[in-house]
């Protein structure tokens, strides 16, 4: 204890009392130092490492120094804690608790390494295949390693507190019950949010894809966590829940490797049988010699008389996804047929009827109108009047002259 005679406000104190605040002193001067040095023991430590990453030409060599040289720092404190309370003798008491203290500094150093590296990897779809043999969208990576990162801070939480001796039994249980306090608060959300890894994972469309679903029908602009935007063909912009989106079917026009063509070409009814072989093969060489069309898949037929036509049917699938370039092939082989038709002289039918009139319908004659008839005696009243009554065409000379003779 010369040490302690050196010191001035320890000259007083009792021995054992000089021996445990010195133990104290030096186990805080042992800890500064490390703690100003760690850095530069870190740097000694990963000498080696270092000299290897600058020889190899692997960036993953680098990456991996990256992410080991901060939590480093914190295992070398935590050796320097353990070390020095082993040596220094405080008990076994503080040799425990401060050994706890150390090994849960262990623990949260590899946390951090796992963390750091989800954070410094530049995950592809190439690796995580590679790595998993799960296929992953690219757009789902961000979404993935913020998962991945809580994941790691979560169970390093739950090591270090099993650590300290609390049951993480009960704990996972508790959390288990906010958990589910949560999501029924929050249903919605979380289905939406399954809805996105859905659609990332499935990838049944992709941002600028036509889809026909039972909310919408459109051009895909945006596919977020909670929900995914629609242009339809008016211009109005639809937003549907992730939730919606994935419970229902979805019909991705976009990729069409082909399209079909199915169409009736009907002939009039002069057309004779020879005219009609000639007509179907001459469509059927049309069609084989269009650079668009499967040849595989062309198929021309007289299917039916029809009421008003002798009708042709033309099946066949055209290589072009794309609607604006399949409505023009189809337009092209419209033409066609057009052509073949009218340079064989021949006519296409149309929808017509024909009504024969077995018998006219007479007209039907009106009845006589009956005259009514008077009683004898009414007839000579009705008479007597007539005859006493002026005519107009009498003239005043005519009625002067009956009055003299009068």
């Amino acid at each position: 204890m010369d040490l302690a005679r050196d010191i001035p406000f320890l000259r007083d104190l009792p021995l054992e009392t000089q021996a445990i605040v010195l133990r104290i002193l030096l186990f805080v001067v042992v800890l500064g130092f490390v703690w100003a040095l760690r850095r530069v023991i870190a740097a000694i430590i990963l000498a080696p490492l270092t000299r290897i990453v600058h020889k190899s030409k692997n960036s993953v060599d680098g990456i991996i120094l990256d992410a080991v040289r901060g939590p480093l720092n914190l295992v070398i404190i935590a050796m320097a804690l353990a070390v020095s309370t082993s040596i220094l003798d405080f008990g076994p008491e503080i040799k425990g608790f401060a050994d706890l203290i150390a090994r849960s500094m262990f623990i949260a150093a590899i946390t951090f390494t796992a963390y750091n590296l989800v954070g410094f990897v530049a995950l592809t779809p190439t690796i995580i295949r590679r790595a998993t043999g799960l296929k992953i969208e690219e757009r789902l990576l961000p979404f993935l390693s913020t998962v991945v990162k809580v994941f790691i801070v979560i169970m390093g939480t739950l090591i270090i507190i099993q650590e300290w001796g609390f049951d993480v039994t009960g704990l996972v249980a508790s959390f288990g019950i906010v958990g589910l306090a949560f999501s029924l608060a929050a249903q919605d959300t979380a289905a939406n949010v399954f809805g996105f890894t859905a659609i990332i994972g499935d990838n049944p469309f992709d941002v600028g894809d036509f889809i026909v679903t039972s909310e919408a029908e459109g051009i895909v602009e945006h596919v977020g966590i909670r929900s995914t935007r629609v242009r339809k063909l008016d211009q109005s912009l639809v937003t549907v829940p992730n939730n919606v989106m994935t419970s229902s079917s979805v019909t991705n026009w976009s990729r069409l490797s082909k399209r079909r063509l199915d169409f009736y070409v009907g002939l009039t009814y002069n057309t004779t049988s020879k005219q009609m072989r000639e007509v179907i093969a001459k469509i059927k060489e049309m069609l084989l010699s269009r650079e668009d069309v499967d040849p595989e898949s062309v198929v021309v037929h007289f299917v039916r008389f029809g009421g008003s036509s002798l009708d042709i049917r033309i099946i066949c699938y055209v290589f072009l996804a794309d609607w604006n370039a399949y409505t023009a092939e189809t337009e092209a082989i419209n033409l066609e047929v057009m052509d073949i038709v009218e340079s064989m002289g021949l006519g296409f039918a149309f929808p017509s009827t024909s009504v024969y009139i077995e018998s006219v319908p007479q007209p039907k004659r009106r009845p006589a109108s009956r005259t009514k008839r008077y009683s004898p005696a009414t007839q000579e009243a009705a008479q007597v009047l007539l005859d006493e009554t002026p005519r107009e065409s009498d003239t005043p000379s005519q009625a002067n002259e009956s009055a003299s003779n009068d």
